[in-house]
């Protein structure tokens, strides 16, 4: 799987300082995705249904994880962290709550103001190496 326009490298000590301001604890894939990408596009881009249109960097361009948990506050379910969006600006969302479903990914239809929570997959990875070239879903 490759990514395009990813943004600036970021570093342990950034997701660190991340994970003590926010208050969570970060599953240790997404950790090491960011570290590797720190947002961007993927080449294959469609899971289960879903178009994923870019990934949020925690630092550096815009649309960072910080921007989206500040404009979407009021919004979000609690302890979702919101890791990618499509096209539509629904988000994809990471449930950071503890128990059975942390680390799970939801994908938030974002059309009546109140989301619409829909189980997309148990882990990053599973999300990741599911992703498909065209919508066969």
């Amino acid at each position: 799987m490759e990514f395009e326009n990813t943004k600036e490298a970021i570093a342990l000590e950034d997701l660190n300082k991340f994970e003590s301001e926010y208050k969570v604890l970060l599953p240790e894939s997404y950790k090491n995705h960011l570290l590797k990408y720190n947002g961007g596009t993927p080449s294959k881009k469609y899971y289960k249904g879903v178009r994923v249109a870019f990934f949020n960097p925690i630092k550096y361009g815009g649309d960072t994880v910080e921007d989206v948990l500040e404009d979407l506050e009021d919004i979000l379910p609690d302890n979702y962290l919101p890791i990618a969006y499509d096209p539509g600006d629904n988000q994809i969302c990471l449930n950071l709550n503890e128990g059975n479903e942390y680390g799970y990914i939801y994908y938030l239809a974002m059309d009546l103001g109140e989301p619409s929570v829909e189980f997309l997959a148990t882990s990053l990875e599973e999300m990741l190496n599911g992703l498909e070239e065209s919508n066969n879903f």
